[in-house]
């Protein structure tokens, strides 16, 4: 797998909008800041953590959460517990997070750079 990653593929976000039952109309620009939902992000780890999904979908839905977690701190709602739970997350999956750091990081995408080094352990 390539730790680069510009990006969810078409077919994986539809698996994550139709698991989660996401408001997609299929015309996202940036998918994962159009669709976060911070009342979800705990959902979200839960799938990540259970479902037996490819790596392309488990890729789409750390997007959706890492976004969600963004939001949630603007708003000043995200919870110290949702942090350490997805640190041990991604801490536990090489791949996921070479390619969360890829593009979170280098691409410069993060809005908050030391919250979302804090959530994908990079």
């Amino acid at each position: 797998m390539s730790r680069e990653f510009y990006g969810p593929k078409a077919d994986a976000e539809s698996v994550i909008n139709q698991l989660l039952s996401l408001p997609a109309t299929g015309r996202e620009q940036d998918w994962e800041i159009e669709l976060a939902d911070p009342a979800r992000i705990d959902e979200m780890l839960d799938i990540l953590e259970s479902k037996d999904i490819d790596f392309e979908c488990k890729s789409a839905l750390a997007l959706l959460a890492i976004s969600s977690m963004e939001e949630a701190n603007e708003a000043g709602m995200l919870e110290a517990a949702q942090v350490r739970r997805a640190y041990q997350l991604f801490f536990k999956r090489d791949e996921l997070r070479e390619r969360m750091c890829f593009y979170w990081i280098e691409l410069g995408r993060a809005n908050n750079i030391e919250l979302v080094k804090s959530v994908i352990a990079c």
